[in-house]
């Protein structure tokens, strides 16, 4: 897709009833924004979304097209890529799971196909629980793997330090803009992980501020984009708790910390392991293992990856089906 052919599909977002699965249909069923701008009232007949007044505003469309096409360009101008959900360079792991219709990166965007281990937990993780995501990160980063986060206070931050402590990559899904970091204490901590090959990663436009869809959006990227996710702290409510729902809905394999370390808080993880099927961990060891013994049983799958959840026999991408609902701005 070409940057004319996401900005009409972006601009098609702005007329009411159609969002983005609708207006990635749209898309598809015609061939390119001009054909389907140039059509007549009755080739939209099977799209009962597209009605008069809906017709209507398609027609006059194109400003609101070239608007967002020219803000896409300033993006770029400005190091910022921007990355349409047919893009090559989308992450398959990503298309195959809520499928954003345009994902906006900061730094090393090759780094979102790196094999990768997700971590989350609480901002009020404790002393001995940011130690240990720092230690499991870095171990886990000097392995090859990329580690990504949330770029929240807590575990959140002691994984990326991790990360970086080891020479290794991290990813920063942010639920703001890339241009807007939250929180804003961690600012420099951002511009260290772009600087040493890093990405930060939103679905936001980059100067868009914190809001609770943002955050829940950014928590189904954070998992879709690894096959494991590591859970360090919760006290059983918050995001952390919504973020490994999220996991398990993507079929994700959800680590946490064994009872032993005094990591705190511990609520939630007690309630993951009573209800859950998480695996207890001690070291970065159990979850290369993991890895490795999943990574053996897809090769005997024709055309898959289980690592990056690419396969060479089809796209990867989620149906319009898969979608959830529309929840924010491009």
């Amino acid at each position: 897709m070409n940057l004319d052919d996401l900005a009409g599909v972006v601009a098609l977002t702005e007329i009411s009833g159609i969002g983005d699965k609708r207006a990635l249909e749209l898309h598809q069923t015609f061939e390119g924004i001009d054909d389907l701008l140039d059509s007549p009232r009755d080739a939209f007949s099977e799209f009962h979304y597209v009605d008069a007044e809906a017709y209507d505003s398609l027609q006059s469309l194109e400003p609101t097209i070239e608007e967002t096409r020219q803000r896409f360009e300033r993006h770029r101008a400005d190091g910022i890529d921007v990355i349409g959900i047919e893009d090559d360079r989308y992450p398959a792991a990503l298309a195959a799971q809520h499928s954003p219709l345009v994902i906006y990166t900061k730094g090393n965007t090759e780094l979102l196909e790196q094999r990768s281990v997700s971590f989350s937990g609480s901002r009020e993780t404790n002393a001995t629980g940011q130690k240990w995501a720092r230690e499991m990160a870095q171990d886990l980063a000097a392995e090859g793997y990329a580690i990504v986060s949330g770029g929240a206070l807590g575990a959140d931050t002691a994984a990326h330090e991790g990360a970086l402590a080891a020479g290794g990559a991290t990813i920063v899904v942010l639920g703001t803009g890339v241009e807007t970091p939250h929180p804003a204490e961690n600012e420099p901590l951002f511009e260290e992980i772009v600087h040493a090959g890093g990405v930060l990663i939103s679905h936001r436009r980059p100067t868009a501020g914190p809001t609770r869809a943002g955050f829940l959006g950014r928590n189904k990227t954070l998992s879709a984009l690894s096959p494991g996710l590591v859970i360090v702290a919760t006290d059983g409510s918050g995001g952390t708790m919504s973020q490994y729902d999220d996991a398990t809905t993507q079929e994700r394999r959800v680590f946490v910390p064994s009872s032993t370390p005094d990591i705190r808080p511990y609520e939630g993880i007690t309630e993951i392991r009573n209800t859950g099927s998480p695996l207890t961990i001690e070291t970065e060891t159990e979850i290369i293992e993991w890895y490795q013994q999943e990574n053996a049983a897809q090769s005997t799958e024709p055309n898959s990856d289980t690592e990056t959840g690419r396969s060479d026999d089809d796209t990867g991408q989620a149906t319009l089906a898969d979608w959830g609902p529309d929840t924010d701005e491009y």
